[in-house]
Formats: structure tokens, C-alpha cells, sequence
């Protein structure tokens, strides 16, 4: 029964996606904007063929774009079709039609490392992000115009496709984004011989997947989860209905990438590494906190955050002693300690040791300025549940405001670059 839900897990998958994109195009109400997403995956080209239906009647849709950097050949429909620059750029009809284009998937993070691709598409694996294949970057709208979306995936015979949306009892892949007001494919998709492990955690059923035949322990994996994503979920919010995990070895880079309701990781990152730390927490933390905005030169808040709740995570769980996280605290204290500026677009190495110390402190500073009532994780559900940026000035505004003082952890000459 859960391969016949995670219908994607087959394509064999394929023929029932498409009967459930015509029940689908039934259902939907008569004045929305029907899109479907199509993707026909090859094990012989890095390319594949992509296709966007927008079904409408009243013309609400007007205008999508597209970043025009990965795709190859020439784009066709109905319509308008232009390419302006690094943009693709489609008028559709008022009464719907039909965007045809090739997108090249495979893609390396840094040209001159082999082992760096962040995609990949190859004869008996793909591993990439639906907005990869679906590079829609604008849209133009008539006001209050809904916008109903479906993803249908054909692969080779003989493959399993595995996305971060799970099918309805029709069949339908539904397109399904908290947060985002566009149904468009976000997220990580596998694809090819697959193996599957999958459980229900903390209320978000978990799935992880990587290739057959590689060194994988999927279920050491969950059961990391296991222990840590309780406690993750109380102190930062609910967490996705649905999280899909996705693994590969060489070439996909050695490391661990989030997106919308799903993550990547490289199949040889160990669970827990010697330093304490934990490449697949972190990663889960940063997907608690997708909604959570921060200016794109602050990307230490993200960091830290993400580095200091899995490291409390993975403490407060029992899964590392109170020993060993302190002497992890101290190994990142002294690996940030010359640092001369957080300021960054992105935050690695020592930045981000010192901003995982940063909050350290300055959780510390709240529990006990206020007698353990207060906390660092209540005061980052109260920006999401605002829909404030967290930024340093107003995380020392409202570290202020729960102490009756400035927090010494967010002084200038703690938080280097801003002041």
C-alpha cells in the first residue's frame, strides 16, 4: 500500500499520473489556473523534455518567465515565446496552451571539481531540483487569480521516481508548497533503481532514498531522526507533512543541501561527525525553518542557528553527552575565534562556528536572565509566527525586550561586521 501512495516511486508511476492529471483538470474550479508540469527523463542525455499546460478560460495567467540559463535548443508553444537575454519568456493564450522546452539538468557547484555537481542526470541515476527543470523565475496575474498545480514525471523503464509530494488517492501529484502562493515543482527528486526506507516521525512521514547498490544506512538515518526531530518540533514548530530525504555518492558533492520539504545528502556524510556535529540535523533544522527570512548578507543567522538547534537537539535527546557538547561548543568557539566579520552572503567554516557560539550565548543569557522562562527557540517561533526578518538588529530588539537589558551575546564586539 505505501509504494501504491508514493505512486512516484514507479514510473509504471507514469500512466498513473496522467490519469490523475485528467481527473484532476475536472476537479479544479471552473475560473483557477490549471498548470501541469510534465518532465520525460533520459538515461542517454544530461537533458530533458519539459512541458508546461496552462489550462484557463478567462486569461488570468499572462505571463510566465523563465531563467533561460539551462535550457538548450530551440523553446516552443502556443502563444508568445521569446528568449530576452538570460530569460525565456512566455505570454500563454487567454484560453490556455502549451510550453515545450529541453533543460539541461546536470550541473557542477564549481567547474574545476568533477565530484562537485549539485545535479545529476546519467544513465542509471538523476538527483535534482524541480526548479532545476522548472526554472520559472515571474509571474504576471490577473489580482486574487488561484493557481492549482500537478507534477507528472516519466523516467526510464525499469525506474523508481521519488518527489516531495505524495499522490492522492486519485493519483494525483498535487502540487502542495506552504508559503508559497505559486504551485510550482520545488524540492529534491530521485530517480532511477532506487532503494526506499520510510517512517512516520514527529507527525512528518520521512522518506529516505538513495541508489541500490551504494553504502547507504537509510534506517541508521531515520532512527537519528527518531531521537532527534521531538525534540526539534516543539521548539521550532511543525514540520512538513512530508520530508523526502535523497542520497548519491560521486559525482554529487560531498556535503548536504535543503530545499522545500526535502533534503540532499551525500551518501558517505556521516550520521555524527568526530567533532560532534550533525550533517542531516542541521539540514532537517534549516527545513523547520524555511519560512524564517534573513537578510542575504546575514547568512550566519541561518547557519548558526541551524548548527546550535542540532546541536542542542542531539544533547537534549541524549544522543551526545552533556560532555561531548560542551567540548564541541569549545572546538567551534576557538575555530571562530579570529574572525573579523559575520558579515556574509555565505556563511561556511568559521563564520558559522562563531555564529553556532553566538546563540549558544545567547540562549544561555535568555535562560537565565529570566529565571529558564525564556528561550532562544521562543523567540524564533515568535519572528516566524510574525513574519518578522530575523535580522541582528531585531534579534537584539526582542532579546532586549524578554530581558529589560541589551544582550551581551549580541554586543558589537560579539557579533563582528555590523557595527
Amino acid at each position: 500500500m505505501a509504494a501504491a501512495r508514493h505512486a512516484c516511486a514507479g514510473l509504471t508511476a507514469t500512466l498513473l499520473l496522467l490519469v490523475g492529471l485528467q481527473a484532476w483538470s475536472a476537479s479544479a474550479p471552473a475560473d483557477a489556473i490549471r498548470l501541469r508540469y510534465e518532465l520525460k527523463l533520459s538515461s542517454d542525455t544530461a537533458s530533458a523534455e519539459a512541458r508546461i499546460v496552462v489550462e484557463q478560460s478567462k486569461g488570468h495567467l499572462r505571463e510566465l518567465q523563465l531563467s533561460a540559463g539551462s535550457l538548450t535548443g530551440k523553446p516552443g508553444g502556443d502563444g508568445q515565446v521569446r528568449r530576452t537575454g538570460s530569460k525565456l519568456i512566455w505570454n500563454p493564450p487567454a484560453n490556455g496552451g502549451e510550453l515545450r522546452y529541453q533543460v539541461r539538468l546536470t550541473h557542477r557547484r564549481s567547474a574545476r571539481d568533477a565530484s562537485s555537481h549539485d545535479a545529476w542526470v546519467g544513465s542509471k541515476l538523476a538527483i535534482f531540483r524541480g526548479e532545476k527543470a522548472f526554472p520559472i523565475t515571474a509571474w504576471r496575474l490577473t489580482k486574487g487569480s488561484a493557481l492549482h498545480g500537478v507534477l507528472a514525471l516519466a523516467a526510464p523503464r525499469g525506474w523508481s521516481v521519488i518527489t516531495p509530494y505524495l499522490p492522492d488517492p486519485a493519483g494525483r501529484m498535487l502540487i502542495t508548497n506552504p508559503g508559497h502562493r505559486k504551485a510550482r515543482p520545488l524540492g529534491w527528486i530521485i530517480a532511477g533503481d532506487i532503494g526506499t526506507r520510510r517512517d512516520v516521525i514527529a507527525g512528518s512521514e520521512i522518506t529516505v532514498s538513495a541508489p541500490r547498490g551504494i553504502r547507504m544506512e537509510r534506517l541508521a538515518m531515520l532512527g537519528l531522526l527518531r531521537w532527534t526531530l521531538p525534540e526539534l518540533v516543539p521548539a521550532l514548530g511543525k514540520g512538513p507533512a512530508y520530508l523526502n530525504i535523497v542520497a548519491a555518492a560521486e559525482p554529487m558533492w560531498l556535503g548536504a543541501l535543503s530545499a522545500p520539504n526535502s533534503i540532499f545528502i551525500h551518501a558517505n556524510r556521516p550520521l555524527i561527525s568526530e567533532n560532534g556535529t550533525s550533517t542531516i540535523v542541521h539540514e532537517m533544522v534549516h527545513v523547520l525553518l524555511a519560512d524564517l527570512e534573513t537578510p542575504d548578507d546575514q547568512d550566519w543567522i541561518d547557519e548558526g542557528l541551524a548548527e546550535y538547534f542540532a546541536l542542542r537537539a542531539l544533547l537534549d535527546s541524549g544522543t551526545i553527552s552533556e560532555t561531548r557538547y560542551v567540548q564541541t561548543i569549545a572546538s567551534l568557539r576557538e575555530w571562530g575565534s579570529k574572525v573579523s566579520s559575520l558579515r556574509t552572503t555565505s556563511s561556511t567554516g568559521p563564520v558559522s562556528a562563531r555564529a553556532t557560539t553566538v546563540f549558544h550565548d545567547l540562549d544561555a543569557e535568555l535562560r537565565q536572565a529570566t529565571g529558564k522562562k525564556k528561550d532562544l527557540a521562543g523567540l524564533v517561533r515568535g519572528l516566524l509566527s510574525g513574519g518578522e526578518t530575523a535580522e541582528l538588529q531585531s534579534l537584539r530588539r526582542k532579546t532586549q525586550q524578554l530581558m529589560g537589558h541589551p544582550p551581551v551575546a549580541l554586543a558589537p564586539a560579539a557579533v563582528p561586521g555590523f557595527d
